[in-house]
């Protein structure tokens, strides 16, 4: 039986390289987006692999996630995978953060994964066994682990996230769908570059630079770990969050 597997934040960077691992991997995947062009353009890109399907998805809009999901429902009975991989940053320091990108990262960062992991699960559970599970995998942040100035609100939404992992890997458990999260570092993709383009010259922000591994993250380095959560090496590991940051967090470099 194929697999199926729903990403979120699909068009872009990490979501859209694991829209297309997954593909060449075998499994029929979702791609849920905001931009009906970007999608279709998705959609002719990869439409020779017989498995790409797209839906709109504000991921941040509860009846926008009800309807992207009901619409998955009425093609397939059940899922095995969610990969939570839509995601903002808005820089600032908390001075000149305004409200209306704070609500927006909160929307978009943490209410995503939980209004979306929510609506996927009666679908998750149609495909989980006791000796393989569901799968969710939530994109994080070492900045949920290690806060930088200047993206305080983006690096508590990600502690948020990391949280709101563990305790679904526990309530989700007995349903037979495990829940991880990745926390990549600096890694090249367009957030990220948007990030810094648009951080103000008063906020603090600035990239991590290279780990001690000498380099920043690319993007295959983020989708070698989520493809890990989803594979059968991992069917017993729940509730983890694991950095993928070159060794960024794990000490302070000497001065």
């Amino acid at each position: 039986m194929k697999k199926i597997a729903v990403v979120t934040g699909g068009t872009s960077g990490i979501g859209r390289r694991t829209v297309e691992r997954l593909l060449n991997e075998g499994w029929s995947v979702w791609s849920l987006g905001r931009s009906e062009q970007l999608l279709q353009q998705q959609r002719d890109d990869y439409q020779h692999t017989g498995g790409f399907r797209y839906a709109l998805c504000d991921v941040a809009d509860a009846a926008s996630v009800a309807s992207a999901f009901a619409e998955i429902a009425r093609s397939v009975e059940g899922i095995d995978a969610l990969v939570c991989s839509a995601g903002i940053n808005i820089t600032g320091s908390m001075e000149e953060m305004t409200p209306e990108d704070a609500d927006r990262l909160i929307g978009v960062n943490v209410k995503g994964p939980w209004l979306c992991s929510r609506a996927a699960l009666p679908l998750l559970r149609k495909r989980a066994t006791p000796s393989n599970p569901a799968r969710i995998v939530i994109l994080g942040s070492i900045g949920g682990m290690r806060p930088k100035a200047g993206a305080g609100v983006y690096s508590a939404t990600k502690a948020a996230v990391h949280v709101l992992a563990g305790v679904m890997a526990v309530e989700f458990a007995p349903s037979g769908v495990t829940v991880n999260a990745v926390a990549p570092g600096t890694t090249r993709t367009p957030m990220i570059e948007t990030a810094q383009k648009n951080a103000s010259a008063t906020s603090g922000f600035k990239l991590s630079g290279a780990s001690p591994l000498g380099r920043i993250g690319e993007v295959d380095d983020v989708v070698d770990v989520i493809d890990f959560f989803l594979s059968d090496a991992s069917k017993y590991v729940n509730g983890a969050v694991l950095p993928v940051d070159g060794g960024t967090r794990a000490a302070f470099v000497k001065s």
